[in-house]
């Protein structure tokens, strides 16, 4: 396909009954497993759908569990899916209106759901994977959750290793990246405290309390052994990704910031860019 025509096209709400936990319309990225398109509609026969990636064919529908606990909302979030092998299973993992699930990768069957960490505004961060692990967090005052997939019987079932209050550990939006067994993230409600956590035991290695470089949420990015904190305020931050401590190593302010810059940064051959709402920006870091 040389000329962009459309090959196929599905629409949530029309095609499968999609539902939003709250008003900001489907954002996740579509995962791309092998041959398969995995994605989160949110619907009450499809909360999740794996679909051929060249034709767009279903393959099968996940269907929303009847009880997924009473926080959040029903429908998807604002979180992308991630496989997990978890107890020996391929399944996919995602954080819904309603908290993390895990969907059997074979036929789309619900295997697991932990409600703990669900508010009823927006799920947003993307959950790391660990092994048998599953790390989960989300802001509006909520909190962050380790899981433990076991097997249970022919399924799985997930085990709560630790639960963290929102005042101890939350990333609002702006994703959290796993190095080397520990977390490191932006915290609290609207803002991007960097933080650096022990994955399997929660402790707070170091940070959380401190503000940083820049202001509001921090969308982060692992280049290396650095991280790239993006502030909402613009800001962009390089922080070496250690245990010994916060290290600022360098932080610019870029050409061009009009609202809250929440894009993601992306590093491609040795070039940083930037989407500030209607413009791209590409700065080079390489050497």
């Amino acid at each position: 396909m040389v000329n962009g025509e459309i090959v196929w096209k599905k629409n949530f709400a029309k095609d499968f009954g999609g539902v939003m936990m709250s008003g900001w319309g489907f954002s996740e990225s579509p995962l791309i497993d092998g041959d398969r398109l995995i994605c989160t509609p949110g619907g009450p026969e499809a909360m999740m759908v794996a679909l051929d990636k060249m034709t767009g064919k279903e393959l099968w529908r996940s269907p929303t569990p009847a009880d997924l606990g009473s926080n959040g909302k029903d429908g998807a979030g604002y979180s992308s899916v991630v496989i997990s092998n978890g107890a020996g299973v391929k399944q996919y993992v995602q954080i819904t209106g309603r908290g993390a699930i895990g969907v059997r990768a074979e036929d789309g069957k619900p295997l697991w759901h932990y409600n703990k960490v669900a508010n009823g505004t927006a799920n947003i961060p993307t959950p790391l994977i660990d092994g048998d692990l599953v790390f989960c967090s989300t802001g509006y005052g909520t909190g962050s959750a380790l899981l433990k997939l076991v097997r249970d019987g022919e399924g799985v079932k997930a085990e709560e290793q630790y639960f963290l209050d929102g005042k101890v550990l939350q990333n609002h939006h702006g994703g959290m990246i796993l190095k080397d067994g520990h977390v490191y993230m932006g915290h609290a409600h609207n803002n991007g405290f960097p933080v650096c956590v022990e994955l399997k035991s929660g402790k707070i290695i170091w940070g959380g309390d401190q503000r940083g470089a820049g202001a509001g949420s921090a969308a982060v990015l692992l280049v290396g052994g650095d991280l790239i904190f993006r502030y909402e305020d613009g800001v962009v931050a390089l922080i070496e990704a250690t245990t010994a401590g916060y290290k600022l190593k360098s932080q610019f302010k870029p050409a061009y910031q009009k609202g809250k810059s929440w894009a993601h940064p992306v590093v491609v051959g040795g070039r940083l860019y930037l989407r500030e709402q209607e413009k791209i920006m590409c700065y080079s870091i390489g050497g």
